[in-house]
């Protein structure tokens, strides 16, 4: 039962404001949009999480227990491959498709036509649009990690100054290299207050995330300070346990499914604030109640 009413959208929001109202969303429209995400996403991470988590074990495996014929081990590496490959393709794809539909929902319920969508219609407009989302995602990464590699600070820089970029082609659908502009005219004058913001709903993002994946990273490292301490005593490399890879398939699996469930916490979020910056801006939905009463 909703106790609130309806997100408005487009309206100017603080800080705490759009966090909150991030939630009062999300509270609102969960059944949809994670219905979506299950039926679109949660495969993807399941097969791409299993192939990849089971060929990393295998690695890992060799790392702790390198000896062996030369032949072995370039047959283990070349199998290993051939799992983290398909495995990390099906996980980009299968994210791709969640934030491509996740950004379709919120263009839906902005224009009202959120109630008479259904997952199926969703998942074609979601794949229609893969390709611009695949292109603005792609761009800003590639930005984001010469920025890191240059010194940290310009990445930080560039990644906040085109967190708006999805949003943007969502809403306005200019494509992915355009994307990257409309969120740069956007955050320009809302340098700091937009950096706080993806700072603090990434740690909210983050947290949550960690919550569930902290068992299997506990496990993770036990197994690996106990096969170490093992090998110390004994004098023979062991390896890992024969268990270790179907955990690690398990694991993979999990936190992919995890990411791709709670990522509409930041789109979410990143989408109210490019509503707040347009209305702070240019006042479009001023300019539509304006236009609504000389109608009228």
């Amino acid at each position: 039962m909703q106790n609130a009413e309806p997100v408005q959208l487009r309206q100017v929001r603080d800080f705490g404001q759009l966090i909150s109202t991030t939630f009062t969303f999300l509270k609102q429209n969960w059944k949809p949009l994670s219905r979506a995400i299950l039926v679109v996403g949660l495969p993807a991470a399941v097969i791409g999480g299993f192939l990849a988590g089971g060929s990393i074990a295998n690695l890992q495996q060799f790392q702790v227990n390198p000896g062996g014929d030369p032949t072995e081990v370039f047959g283990l590496i070349a199998s290993s491959m051939l799992g983290i490959i398909p495995g990390l393709l099906i996980l980009m794809i299968g994210w791709i498709f969640v934030v491509a539909i996740v950004h379709e929902y919120i263009r839906a319920y902005h224009l009202g036509e959120h109630h008479m969508l259904s997952t199926s219609d969703l998942a074609k407009r979601g794949f229609s649009q893969m390709g611009s989302y695949f292109g603005a995602s792609f761009l800003v990464g590639l930005i984001f990690m010469v920025g890191l590699i240059l010194c940290i600070i310009p990445g930080i820089y560039a990644y906040t100054v085109l967190s708006l970029a999805l949003v943007s082609h969502a809403i306005e659908r200019t494509g992915g290299a355009g994307a990257l502009g409309r969120s740069n005219q956007l955050v320009s004058g809302d340098f700091w207050p937009t950096l706080g913001l993806v700072i603090v709903i990434g740690m909210i993002n983050a947290i949550l995330n960690y919550i569930v994946q902290l068992p299997f990273m506990i496990t993770g490292l036990v197994v690996g300070i106990n096969t170490g301490l093992d090998a110390l005593e004994t004098g023979e490399n062991t390896g890992l346990p024969g268990w270790f890879g179907l955990f690690s398939s398990i694991s993979t699996a999990v936190q992919w499914c995890v990411q791709m469930l709670t990522y509409p916490i930041v789109a979410v979020c990143l989408a109210l604030k490019y509503f707040s910056r347009v209305e702070e801006t240019e006042g479009h939905g001023l300019q539509e109640k304006i236009a609504g009463f000389e109608q009228a």
